[in-house]
């Protein structure tokens, strides 16, 4: 038997009933769009990420591009990183003291023409016991003066004030001081101001952790590590006027200065914003010249970031008493 399909001389061509060919048409339709939903679907995996803006957070291993500084809110602790240098994975750190609220409390004073560890003075309490010093009056009571400090009885324990004003302005700051619910408040003599409270103690630092090689500064910084570091409290301030501070230009116009207090060979410190402590340090060569004016290129180039782009970093959180400022 012959093919049915095929046409001979006696029989005219065969051609599909129409109702055939609309239900191949719609088969060839409905595959068609099954195509494109399904390229469509899968293009997230296959087009390119969008390229980091100014105000995205930069992957670990890849480069921070420049952009202003993240807005930094009350009472939030924003995180610092250099633009322009890939930020290796696990460099990201949060050291959180979870008892620092239980500690001492602050109140930081400033001339009209201070700024952070300069013409000014902070109150701590409360603190241990003073040991040694000349006696000196606050108001009524006896205190006691060590170089840069007094310390009183003050609300059932001590209070401290520390700073580089002369001794009559810092036992005017002292008998300025009250206690209201077990913390320090301060009606400010003529002259000063108060720009931050808190903690002695950061509730938290946000550090990050680069080679110095990296940096492109391990000449000044003879390799070694570079760190940068944020926290919130009185008490880093506290800190500066025990150790004394060499002013250092500006960063981002904001007054800084070079000190060893935050650990290292040393660190270029300034306050961003009002009672929060922004710091570049380092640890390898001795603190000279030239370290100092390789800190300073690289604060030109730090960036704030704001704690939901630090968290993007994925910071490793450990627990510890951050000591800066601990009463002493």
């Amino acid at each position: 038997m012959g093919d049915v399909l095929s046409s001979g001389p006696d029989r005219p061509p065969w051609r599909p009933p129409r109702r055939l060919i609309t239900a191949a048409a719609a088969v060839a339709l409905s595959a068609a769009l099954v195509v494109g939903i399904v390229a469509v679907s899968g293009s997230d995996e296959k087009t390119p990420a969008a390229p980091l803006n100014s105000s995205s957070p930069s992957p670990s291993g890849s480069a921070f591009p420049d952009g202003p500084d993240a807005i930094t809110r009350a009472g939030q602790t924003p995180g610092l990183v250099i633009t322009g240098l890939p930020l290796p994975r696990n460099a990201t750190l949060i050291k959180r003291d979870r008892r620092a609220y239980e500690g001492p409390s602050t109140v930081v004073l400033r001339r009209s023409d201070g700024s952070l560890g300069r013409h000014g003075a902070v109150v701590t309490y409360p603190v241990p016991r003073p040991q040694g010093g000349r006696p000196v009056h606050v108001g009524s009571v006896s205190g006691r003066a060590l170089e840069r400090e007094i310390t009183w009885p003050v609300g059932g324990s001590y209070a401290r004030v520390r700073g580089d004003l002369p001794q009559s302005e810092l036992i005017a700051v002292a008998a300025a001081v009250g206690v209201v619910s077990g913390r320090p408040e301060v009606d400010p003599p003529p002259g000063l101001s108060v720009t931050a409270t808190g903690t002695s103690r950061p509730s938290s630092i946000h550090e990050a952790r680069y080679s110095s090689r990296e940096t492109g500064e391990a000449d000044e910084l003879s390799g070694g590590l570079t760190f940068t570091g944020v926290a919130r409290c009185g008490g880093l301030e506290d800190q500066l006027y025990v150790t004394r501070v060499q002013t250092a230009g500006t960063v981002h116009g904001k007054p800084a200065v070079v000190t060893s207090a935050f650990g290292g060979n040393g660190a270029l410190a300034w306050e961003p914003v009002p009672g929060v402590v922004a710091y570049i340090g380092y640890s390898g060569a001795q603190l000279d010249e030239g370290a100092v004016a390789a800190l300073r290129r690289l604060a030109a180039r730090a960036r704030l970031l704001s704690p939901e782009q630090w968290q993007a970093t994925g910071p490793t959180t450990s627990d510890q008493t951050n000591d800066f400022g601990t009463p002493g």
